[in-house]
């Protein structure tokens, strides 16, 4: 049985309906025809639970958003298909794809500038199958309207590929065609989707009204709010049917998305109406279909009621939500029925009103439209498994001829005028910044990017200082094999005078990453460490972790991100405490879950103001740190005069007075490992303490840390009577960190304050061996 491949765009953390049932689907037309299907998708625990029927789920390759880092993460796997070295993802996804036996790129609205990380995206799968002679079949597509001059170049080059483009409408059918591809003319994947019993979590239990229309809008102002809740009061005044709003998109058991502006419009009803929260594309395909009317700004609610004969009333905001929707009605002849949504007040409830009382006529029409639709889908299903199959059988695919106009009142000559000149403003703006996006983005590219690098060339150096570090460090190196999305990078090991197995413990993943060791035995700490590091590297970026920590699998990429957004920035990433009572490993769950979980990409600026004392919102170090190598050398890198901790705040507080600022990345998160050993976290702590007082003395406006004796007296006093009374580990490691830190405040009080034996800053210049 041959094995195919299915791409849409599944596994979204917010539930997409429409999205969801263009997969499902394709899934069940080509196991219908004799298929083992796999699915592509961003969560495959997510589409595991939400599709069931497929025999696989493989990882996508997922894209940078910023359009410069797209095209070159899309350089990487041309790269990497030419034998280059390039990140364990592109090489795993390559493994992946190359193992099927056809690629359906299933239906979406997504070849676009707008969505250009989904666009690269499916044109790295068709550099996959062009490569290994895969059969490539493209179905249900819309193309633009806002296309790049790059980005045309790319999706010319991405259909050209394909044995089968089919375009769900007629502007999108004539573009592609204008490119010079083979074109088909198709409907959308889930115009006749099959509804099963699926559910999603936290699904309700409900009773849908006897007589109802379906609602479901997104992205509405608080008039356009107002508007729809009279027009639906209207609607129950006059007819009796109550309103359903229904929810495209959102998060299961979550206020998100299409729910807030469900609410906010029953909050200005008066009449009757239920709020359903997002559920699966099976329920909610079912309501669609068994509604008196639909009434939506979405695209998909009207895929579905259409093919059931239910009428259909669409708000069309902008340039894109047009060619898609009006798109899709003049397959059923009813484009009369697509209201420009500046016109809400004005004509949609006119639009209303004769899709109600016509409903009769309107859905005879759409009935009789629908069965030949029906039957051009299955046509068009079986020259897709053929092509799949490597049989070239689209010469003989049925045309899909025209649809017959439903004529609608005079109210629509208006209608027909503003939607015009909505869409032509809408894409003229639109497409002016997506211009100003990918301009923008390629000068932050080469302003951070000054040197021309081949392909294959690492663009970060990612340093890990080591010292005897063999029993931890492959679990460090196998968090930076599993990488998601990151640029090319290299890892630097620099070796601090080891004594053990360290280098045998490396080679495992010489063949999994661009590694290599440096010796920094010359000066013991990890100061002169990552300095040796820094001047190995070539790179302009740098990242430098621990050996005994866990980077999550977006920390590259998330360090990347900032740094290219933020070029005159030092990026710190937050340290998720975990407890290591001996022989943490990798394979710990809770380590799994840290480091797979998808971390917040919020940020936290803080403008360059040198006498500005440094703000911190989480736990930082440096343990999960990066800057561009220039500013780096600039620095004179890590003082040496630091034992065992402090030379992160010292390098912080320079960094300030150079005038950078600092920047918080959450997503480059590490789990950070904490010792149970009441010993090693008092001997910690004490060189903390010993070091805060140091770097405060050196950066008293910079650093401002609570380093007072009289604070740390209530410790010692209280620690006799604290180790008597607990017994239990958890709390005697804590009794000994304070403990250790309130020794170190008294031990650096002493030296550095009362004695003044401040230490000689020990820098990169003077440390070099």
């Amino acid at each position: 049985m041959p094995k195919v491949l299915i791409l849409a765009d599944l596994g979204q953390e917010n539930y997409h309906v429409g999205d969801e049932a263009m997969g499902i689907a394709a899934q069940v037309a080509l196991e219908e025809r004799g298929f083992e299907t796999y699915i592509a998708t961003r969560s495959t625990d997510h589409s595991r639970a939400y599709i069931r029927s497929a025999q696989g789920y493989i990882e996508t390759l997922v894209f940078p958003g910023e359009p410069a880092r797209r095209e070159e993460y899309l350089e990487e796997v041309r790269a990497c298909l030419s034998g280059a070295r390039v990140a364990r993802e592109i090489s795993e996804f390559i493994h992946h794809v190359s193992a099927m036996d056809g690629i359906l790129i299933a239906g979406g609205g997504n070849m676009n500038s707008v969505f250009g990380w989904l666009l690269y995206e499916r044109a790295a799968y068709a550099l996959v199958a062009e490569h290994f002679g895969i059969p490539l079949v493209i179905s249900g597509q819309s193309i633009g309207p806002v296309l790049t001059d790059r980005d045309e170049r790319t999706l010319a080059e991405l259909l050209s590929v394909a044995q089968l483009v089919g375009m769900r409408e007629q502007t999108s059918f004539d573009r592609v065609r204008a490119l010079g591809i083979d074109v088909r003319h198709c409907v959308d994947d889930a115009t006749f989707y099959s509804v099963g019993q699926r559910n999603l979590p936290h699904a309700p239990d409900f009773t849908l009204p006897s007589d109802y229309i379906c609602a479901t809008f997104t992205n509405l102002s608080d008039s356009e709010v107002q508007t729809i809740a009279v027009l639906l009061d209207d609607i129950y005044r006059r007819y009796g049917f109550t309103t359903v709003l229904v929810q495209h998109k959102g998060m299961p058991g979550e206020a998100l998305d299409d729910i807030i502006v469900a609410r906010r419009i029953a909050e200005w009803m008066t009449s009757p109406c239920l709020v359903l929260p997002i559920l699966h594309a099976d329920s909610t395909v079912a309501i669609h279909q068994g509604a008196h009317l639909n009434f939506s700004n979405r695209y998909h609610p009207g895929v579905f009621s259409l093919a059931a004969g239910v009428p259909y009333v669409a708000l069309i905001p902008d340039a894109f939500t047009d060619i898609r929707i009006a798109g899709l009605m003049a397959h059923y002849g009813v484009e009369g029925f697509a209201v420009s949504q500046e016109l809400i007040a004005e004509v949609a409830g006119q639009a209303l009103t004769e899709a109600i009382e016509r409903r009769e006529d309107i859905t005879a029409h759409l009935q009789s439209r629908s069965r030949e639709l029906a039957i051009f889908s299955i046509s068009w299903w079986d020259a897709v498994a053929s092509e799949l199959r490597g049989q070239r059988a689209s010469v003989g695919l049925m045309d899909l001829g025209p649809a017959p106009t439903f004529e609608v009142g005079d109210w629509s000559k208006q209608n027909t005028a503003r939607r015009a000149k909505v869409a032509q403003v809408s894409l003229s703006e639109t497409l002016a910044h997506a211009h100003h996006d990918r301009e923008r983005s390629w000068a932050d590219y080469r302003a951070a990017h000054p040197t021309a690098r081949v392909p294959g060339q690492p663009l970060v150096s990612v340093i890990i200082p080591a010292y005897n570090a063999a029993h931890t460090i492959g679990d460090q190196l196998e968090c930076l094999s599993r990488q998601k999305s990151a640029p090319n990078f290299e890892v630097i090991i620099s070796d601090n005078g080891s004594t053990d197995e360290l280098v045998t413990a490396v080679e495992p993943y010489r063949n999994r990453l661009n590694v290599r060791i440096v010796d920094s035995s010359q000066i013991q700490g990890v100061s002169h460490a990552r300095n040796v590091g820094i001047q190995e590297s070539q790179c302009d970026f740098i990242m430098i972790c621990d050996a005994d920590d866990f980077v999550s699998q977006g920390w590259v990429r998330a360090m990347y991100d900032a740094m290219c957004t933020y070029p005159d920035a030092y990026v710190l990433g937050q340290y998720l405490y975990i407890s290591d009572e001996g022989g943490l490993r990798l394979q710990h769950p809770e380590v799994q879950r840290l480091f797979t979980e998808p971390k917040w990409q919020d940020v936290f600026i803080q403008d360059p103001d040198p006498s500005a004392p440094i703000e911190t919102h989480f736990f930082i170090g440096g343990g999960s740190l990066a800057f561009r190598r220039e500013a780096g050398l600039q620095l004179r890198g890590f003082d040496s005069s630091y034992t065992r901790g402090g030379d992160d705040w010292d390098f912080f507080a320079r960094a300030r007075l150079a005038g950078m600022r600092q920047v918080e990345a959450y997503g480059a998160a590490i789990a950070y490992r904490i010792s149970h050993s009441p010993a090693q976290q008092l001997k910690r702590q004490r060189f903390y303490g010993l070091n805060d007082v140091l770097v405060t003395s050196r950066f008293p406006a910079q650093v401002q840390t609570d380093t007072s004796v009289i604070k740390q007296m209530p410790v010692l006093l209280k620690t006799p009577y604290r180790l008597a009374r607990y017994r239990d580990l958890e709390t005697r490691v804590k009794i000994f960190s304070d403990l250790g830190y309130a020794l170190g405040i008294i031990q650096g009080t002493i030296l550095y304050r009362a004695l003044r034996r401040i230490p000689r800053p020990v820098l990169m210049k003077e440390n070099q061996p």
